[in-house]
């Protein structure tokens, strides 16, 4: 068995070079417009999209969609409705991914050169539609890492007809886990935000979708999604709230600072604890003085974030920890946090 595995990597490795030699006069010497890539061995052509899917994260213009037509050229792609449904689920997955990353409904713009002799043959200008579309059962996949891939492949397309079942995806998962699947629904673009505006149902209703709403309006520093942020304020969840105000912190808008200041007395700390991180970054200096009671906060993690927003704000916000530390009739609490930031600032050179 081992022998078997070195030999294959060996062959691997000897294709791998040959290639890249020839990719070179391929992509940057005209190779396509004279000799083209040259023949690929029936049996070498799956190890050929596998070196192909290496270079196209890599490459983009003209030379992408000519790596992209070097695979068409290959002939393997119409396998992929079978292999989506293969019992093995890597399998399953490679085919998924390979549709995301050979951007299979998107036309190519330029003829292949023959690559190897088969029984198909690509025409230049047939648009590759609906390999796509069967992605889509992938999303209740009993292997997770399938599903994810699935998703992956689906925001890629940008496509928002997939929107609503990849959302649809991401809420079947615990509440901790949608956060790090933020990153999927990026794929999509700051063009999901508008079609989430039109088609989510009322967040008095159902808020858990808004809070994807909300950390990707921030992911995305999507301004124009500001007024509809400072509405959802007014929703009583506070994971909703919480998520908002991230959104603002990142977004940054100074005229909002009113509006934020107004949660400091929230009854729950999480929303405190993300009104200390946002007054410093919306109210600069002169957010000094509404700092300074959440200093005295009973929840650490909302001493810890006032700290740190003063710590942030320089000289102002420096001063007003230190007067806080020495001040021995101040709140015990706000003194130790105080000394503890100040001490963390000093270690890092921001004093």
């Amino acid at each position: 068995m081992q022998y078997r595995k070195d030999r294959l990597n060996r062959h691997r490795i000897a294709r791998y070079q040959a290639w890249e030699a020839q990719l070179t006069d391929y992509l940057f010497k005209k190779g396509y417009q004279e000799r083209g890539f040259g023949s690929i061995a029936w049996p070498d052509r799956w190890l050929f999209r596998d070196f192909l899917a290496r270079y196209l994260s890599t490459i983009a213009g003209q030379e992408s969609e000519l790596l992209r037509e070097l695979y068409l050229s290959t002939g393997i792609h119409p396998s992929l409705p079978r292999r989506l449904r293969d019992r093995d689920p890597k399998v399953r997955a490679q085919a998924a991914k390979e549709i995301a990353v050979f951007r299979l409904d998107e036309p190519a713009e330029h003829a292949p050169p023959p690559v190897a002799e088969r029984p198909w043959r690509w025409k230049p200008g047939i648009r590759m539609e609906g390999y796509i579309d069967h992605v889509l059962p992938l999303l209740d996949d009993p292997v997770p890492f399938v599903a994810h891939t699935a998703a992956q492949t689906l925001t890629h397309s940008r496509n928002l007809k997939f929107a609503a079942p990849v959302l649809a995806w991401v809420m079947r998962e615990e509440l901790y886990q949608r956060e790090r699947l933020l990153r999927v629904l990026e794929g999509f673009g700051p063009s999901l935000l508008p079609w989430m505006k039109e088609n989510l149902e009322s967040p008095d209703q159902s808020p858990e979708p808004w809070i994807l709403f909300a950390l990707l309006a921030g992911s995305h520093r999507h301004r124009e999604s500001l007024p509809r942020l400072i509405w959802l304020l007014d929703i009583p969840n506070v994971d909703l709230r919480a998520s908002v105000l991230k959104a603002l912190i990142i977004l940054a808008d100074p005229a909002v600072y009113s509006k934020v200041q107004g949660f400091a007395a929230s009854p729950a700390w999480e929303i405190r604890a993300q009104v200390a991180r946002a007054l410093g970054v919306l109210g600069g200096p002169s957010a000094v003085p509404d700092l300074l009671p959440l200093m005295a906060d009973p929840v650490y993690e909302v001493r810890r974030n006032a700290a740190q927003s003063l710590v942030d704000l320089g000289h102002s916000g420096v001063s007003a920890l230190t007067w806080l530390a020495d001040d021995l009739a101040a709140d015990r609490f706000a003194r130790d946090i105080a000394r503890e930031r100040l001490e963390w600032a000093d270690e890092r050179g921001h004093m």
